[in-house]
């Protein structure tokens, strides 16, 4: 049985403390073919929600997603991609959190290197890393996250940086608040402006409440 979303919350909480207090690379980060000396980065306490969509678009959905989780790429990478075509822009935005519920090694990690390239680029650039890491997500490694940064035309050695260092995990953290205070109850999760759809995230339910409420 997996650990609860509580219990691994806890663990997450004191692995951040020790990553910040800890030296970058410690984990391996900075032995890749990118030959990166990591550095320790000023943490992150802010940062915008990457957004598909004006930001005064009539309806908002909300998305919350773990990227260790297999339904969230299964959502991201069938579901999503067809959301945006058909509703982002002036009627309809898309807002992605990160929700943390899978006991995994690699999910802060790579959700901090996603939020490092979102900062330096732009949430487009967020958004094709991301796809990229769901499409690998059995294979995370250092290595990976520095491959994938490279292909966004990230810096890979600051984005490895940024994934050893935690530099975004302040940010991460207040999406995780924010889901729990909205009761998220795993991931995928949408809320279409502010209702939680029941049953994981989907493009059929996801479309139905967007049509709903336009």
């Amino acid at each position: 049985m997996p650990p609860t979303r509580r219990a691994y919350l806890t663990t997450l909480g004191t692995a951040a403390a020790v990553g910040l207090a800890g030296c970058a690379g410690s984990s391996g980060a900075g032995e890749t073919s990118h030959s990166c000396e990591l550095s320790d980065r000023d943490p992150v306490a802010e940062l915008p929600q990457p957004t598909r969509g004006d930001d005064d678009a009539t309806v908002t959905v909300d998305l919350f997603e773990d990227f260790a989780c297999p339904g969230c790429a299964t959502f991201a990478l069938e579901d999503f991609g067809q959301l945006v075509d058909e509703y982002a822009g002036e009627d309809v935005r898309f807002r992605r959190f990160d929700f943390l519920v899978v006991n995994s090694d690699w999910n802060e990690p790579v959700a901090n290197a996603a939020r490092s390239v979102q900062d330096a680029l732009g949430d487009g650039a967020f958004f094709e890393f991301a796809d990229a890491a769901y499409e690998n997500q059995s294979d995370y490694s250092w290595q990976l996250i520095g491959d994938l940064a490279e292909g966004v035309d990230a810096d890979p050695c600051r984005v490895l940086s940024d994934a050893d260092g935690r530099t975004y995990e302040g940010v991460i953290q207040a999406d995780q608040t924010e889901g729990e205070s909205r009761g998220v109850p795993g991931t995928p999760a949408a809320f279409v402006d502010g209702q939680l759809l029941e049953g994981a995230a989907s493009y059929e339910r996801v479309s139905s409440a967007i049509d709903d409420a336009l």
